[in-house]
Protein backbone atom coordinates (compact mmCIF):
# COMPACT_ATOMS: atom_id res chain seq x y z
CA UNK A 1 0.00 0.00 0.00
CA UNK A 2 1.29 3.43 -0.87
CA UNK A 3 0.22 6.86 0.45
CA UNK A 4 0.60 9.80 -1.35
CA UNK A 5 0.55 13.50 -0.11
CA UNK A 6 -1.10 16.24 -2.04
CA UNK A 7 0.42 19.84 -0.84
CA UNK A 8 -2.47 22.48 -1.55
CA UNK A 9 -0.85 25.95 -2.93
CA UNK A 10 -1.17 29.15 -2.53
CA UNK A 11 -4.49 30.77 -1.20
CA UNK A 12 -6.02 33.41 -3.75
CA UNK A 13 -4.10 36.46 -3.70
CA UNK A 14 -0.26 35.05 -3.30
CA UNK A 15 -0.49 33.78 -6.92
CA UNK A 16 2.11 34.69 -8.90
CA UNK A 17 3.78 33.59 -12.46
CA UNK A 18 6.82 34.18 -11.06
CA UNK A 19 6.60 32.16 -8.17
CA UNK A 20 6.27 28.40 -7.72
CA UNK A 21 3.92 26.93 -4.81
CA UNK A 22 3.93 23.89 -2.89
CA UNK A 23 2.68 20.96 -5.32
CA UNK A 24 2.66 17.66 -5.34
CA UNK A 25 1.94 15.71 -8.63
CA UNK A 26 0.16 12.50 -8.12
CA UNK A 27 -0.18 11.25 -11.84
CA UNK A 28 -3.82 10.52 -10.60
CA UNK A 29 -5.31 11.11 -14.70
CA UNK A 30 -2.36 11.13 -16.72
CA UNK A 31 1.27 11.69 -17.59
CA UNK A 32 0.71 15.57 -16.70
CA UNK A 33 2.25 16.17 -20.24
CA UNK A 34 5.73 14.35 -18.39
CA UNK A 35 8.45 13.81 -21.35
CA UNK A 36 10.75 10.19 -20.43
CA UNK A 37 15.09 10.88 -21.42
CA UNK A 38 14.31 10.43 -24.99
CA UNK A 39 11.36 12.88 -25.29
CA UNK A 40 8.70 10.93 -26.10
CA UNK A 41 5.36 11.27 -24.03
CA UNK A 42 5.96 9.75 -20.60
CA UNK A 43 4.43 6.40 -20.46
CA UNK A 44 1.33 6.20 -17.57
CA UNK A 45 0.10 3.75 -15.90
CA UNK A 46 -3.34 3.36 -14.86
CA UNK A 47 -2.15 2.59 -11.22
CA UNK A 48 -1.30 6.13 -10.80
CA UNK A 49 2.14 6.87 -12.21
CA UNK A 50 4.80 6.89 -14.38
CA UNK A 51 7.07 4.38 -16.11
CA UNK A 52 10.22 4.12 -18.44
CA UNK A 53 13.06 1.51 -19.31
CA UNK A 54 16.71 2.47 -19.64
CA UNK A 55 20.16 1.22 -19.99
CA UNK A 56 21.74 1.77 -16.30
CA UNK A 57 25.05 0.88 -18.05
CA UNK A 58 24.84 4.17 -20.54
CA UNK A 59 24.83 6.79 -17.72
CA UNK A 60 27.29 9.45 -17.71
CA UNK A 61 28.74 11.41 -15.27
CA UNK A 62 25.67 13.35 -14.55
CA UNK A 63 23.52 10.38 -14.80
CA UNK A 64 21.19 8.99 -17.18
CA UNK A 65 17.67 11.03 -17.77
CA UNK A 66 14.33 9.18 -16.97
CA UNK A 67 11.80 11.59 -16.67
CA UNK A 68 11.31 15.60 -17.80
CA UNK A 69 8.91 18.30 -16.81
CA UNK A 70 9.19 21.43 -19.33
CA UNK A 71 7.89 24.36 -19.61
CA UNK A 72 7.38 24.47 -23.42
CA UNK A 73 4.96 21.18 -22.77
CA UNK A 74 2.85 22.37 -19.72
CA UNK A 75 3.92 19.72 -17.73
CA UNK A 76 1.81 19.81 -14.31
CA UNK A 77 0.18 22.67 -15.34
CA UNK A 78 3.49 24.68 -14.98
CA UNK A 79 3.23 23.85 -11.55
CA UNK A 80 7.74 23.43 -11.35
CA UNK A 81 8.31 26.24 -13.44
CA UNK A 82 9.13 29.69 -11.59
CA UNK A 83 11.12 31.40 -9.59
CA UNK A 84 12.60 28.93 -6.59
CA UNK A 85 14.67 31.42 -5.08
CA UNK A 86 12.09 34.23 -4.26
CA UNK A 87 9.49 31.14 -3.50
CA UNK A 88 11.85 29.57 -1.28
CA UNK A 89 11.38 26.64 -2.86
CA UNK A 90 13.98 24.34 -0.91
CA UNK A 91 13.36 20.70 -1.30
CA UNK A 92 12.08 18.58 -3.94
CA UNK A 93 11.16 14.52 -3.48
CA UNK A 94 9.52 11.83 -5.47
CA UNK A 95 8.67 8.06 -5.14
CA UNK A 96 10.89 5.43 -7.45
CA UNK A 97 10.74 2.16 -7.89
CA UNK A 98 13.06 -0.04 -10.21
CA UNK A 99 13.73 -3.70 -11.01
CA UNK A 100 17.63 -3.60 -11.45
CA UNK A 101 19.26 -6.54 -9.40
CA UNK A 102 21.30 -4.06 -7.53
CA UNK A 103 20.88 -0.65 -5.54
CA UNK A 104 20.81 2.36 -7.11
CA UNK A 105 20.65 6.23 -6.63
CA UNK A 106 19.07 9.12 -8.42
CA UNK A 107 19.88 13.00 -9.29
CA UNK A 108 17.71 16.04 -10.11
CA UNK A 109 18.87 18.32 -12.70
CA UNK A 110 16.96 22.08 -12.86
CA UNK A 111 17.52 23.76 -15.52
CA UNK A 112 15.88 27.08 -17.25
CA UNK A 113 13.44 27.11 -20.28
CA UNK A 114 16.36 26.50 -22.72
CA UNK A 115 17.65 23.51 -21.00
CA UNK A 116 21.25 25.52 -20.00
CA UNK A 117 22.24 26.81 -17.57
CA UNK A 118 21.70 24.14 -14.92
CA UNK A 119 22.56 22.39 -11.90
CA UNK A 120 22.14 18.91 -10.51
CA UNK A 121 21.89 17.58 -7.10
CA UNK A 122 22.95 13.86 -5.91
CA UNK A 123 21.61 11.47 -3.57
CA UNK A 124 23.24 9.48 -1.20
CA UNK A 125 20.18 7.42 -0.62
CA UNK A 126 20.53 3.94 -2.52
CA UNK A 127 16.95 2.86 -3.37
CA UNK A 128 16.58 -1.40 -3.68
CA UNK A 129 14.86 -3.60 -6.03
CA UNK A 130 10.97 -3.73 -6.02
CA UNK A 131 10.14 -1.11 -3.48
CA UNK A 132 9.19 1.95 -3.79
CA UNK A 133 11.27 4.52 -1.70
CA UNK A 134 10.78 8.38 -1.18
CA UNK A 135 13.71 9.95 -2.06
CA UNK A 136 14.33 14.00 -1.06
CA UNK A 137 16.86 16.31 -2.57
CA UNK A 138 17.93 19.81 -0.80
CA UNK A 139 18.01 22.04 -3.31
CA UNK A 140 20.01 24.88 -1.22
CA UNK A 141 22.88 26.44 -3.06
CA UNK A 142 24.68 25.36 0.36
CA UNK A 143 24.15 21.57 -0.28
CA UNK A 144 26.99 20.02 -0.73
CA UNK A 145 25.70 17.47 -3.06
CA UNK A 146 24.72 20.49 -5.73
CA UNK A 147 27.03 20.43 -8.57
CA UNK A 148 26.88 23.17 -10.94
CA UNK A 149 26.86 22.20 -14.63
CA UNK A 150 27.09 25.73 -17.14
CA UNK A 151 25.80 27.79 -14.50
CA UNK A 152 24.95 28.56 -10.73
CA UNK A 153 22.12 28.87 -8.35
CA UNK A 154 21.93 32.46 -8.98
CA UNK A 155 21.21 32.07 -12.60
CA UNK A 156 18.81 28.98 -12.53
CA UNK A 157 17.06 28.94 -9.37
CA UNK A 158 15.32 32.38 -10.78
CA UNK A 159 13.98 31.08 -13.80
CA UNK A 160 13.34 26.95 -13.51
CA UNK A 161 12.10 25.99 -16.99
CA UNK A 162 12.71 22.22 -16.47
CA UNK A 163 13.01 19.04 -14.25
CA UNK A 164 14.76 16.18 -14.47
CA UNK A 165 14.93 12.95 -12.61
CA UNK A 166 17.71 10.61 -13.94
CA UNK A 167 19.54 7.58 -12.34
CA UNK A 168 23.03 8.01 -11.46
CA UNK A 169 26.36 6.07 -12.87
CA UNK A 170 27.08 2.85 -11.23
CA UNK A 171 30.68 2.93 -10.89
CA UNK A 172 32.29 -0.14 -12.48
CA UNK A 173 29.00 -1.33 -14.09
CA UNK A 174 29.97 -1.94 -17.77
CA UNK A 175 27.52 -4.48 -19.51
CA UNK A 176 23.77 -3.60 -20.38
CA UNK A 177 21.48 -3.07 -17.25
CA UNK A 178 18.19 -2.57 -19.26
CA UNK A 179 16.02 -1.58 -15.85
CA UNK A 180 12.15 -0.72 -15.38
CA UNK A 181 11.55 2.89 -13.30
CA UNK A 182 8.56 3.94 -12.27
CA UNK A 183 7.74 7.57 -11.00
CA UNK A 184 5.17 9.12 -8.43
CA UNK A 185 4.25 12.03 -5.93
CA UNK A 186 7.13 14.40 -7.01
CA UNK A 187 6.97 16.96 -4.67
CA UNK A 188 8.49 20.85 -4.17
CA UNK A 189 8.19 22.34 -0.96
CA UNK A 190 9.13 25.90 0.62
CA UNK A 191 11.23 25.95 3.77
CA UNK A 192 8.70 26.93 7.04
CA UNK A 193 9.92 30.46 6.98
CA UNK A 194 9.46 30.88 3.00
CA UNK A 195 5.74 29.83 3.86
CA UNK A 196 4.71 32.03 6.28
CA UNK A 197 6.43 35.04 4.28
CA UNK A 198 4.63 34.22 1.63
CA UNK A 199 0.83 34.11 3.14
CA UNK A 200 0.54 30.52 3.60
CA UNK A 201 -1.84 29.95 6.88
CA UNK A 202 -1.29 26.67 6.79
CA UNK A 203 -0.40 23.81 4.76
CA UNK A 204 -3.27 20.45 4.08
CA UNK A 205 -2.70 17.48 3.03
CA UNK A 206 -4.62 14.75 1.58
CA UNK A 207 -4.10 11.18 1.89
CA UNK A 208 -5.41 8.43 -0.11
CA UNK A 209 -4.54 4.95 0.06
CA UNK A 210 -3.67 2.71 -3.23
CA UNK A 211 -2.41 -0.69 -3.96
Amino acid sequence: MRTPILVLGLAAGFASASLVTPFTETFDNGNANWLDGPQNPATWNPGGYLQTTADVSSAGSFGLLLFRAQANQNSSGGAFVGDYAASGIDRISFDIRHDADINLSFIVRFATANNSPAFVIFSEVEVSANTWTNVSFDISPDNPLLTFAGGSYATVAPQVGNVQVLVDRVDGLTTPLVTNFDLDNVSIVPAPGAMALLGLGGLAAVRRRRA
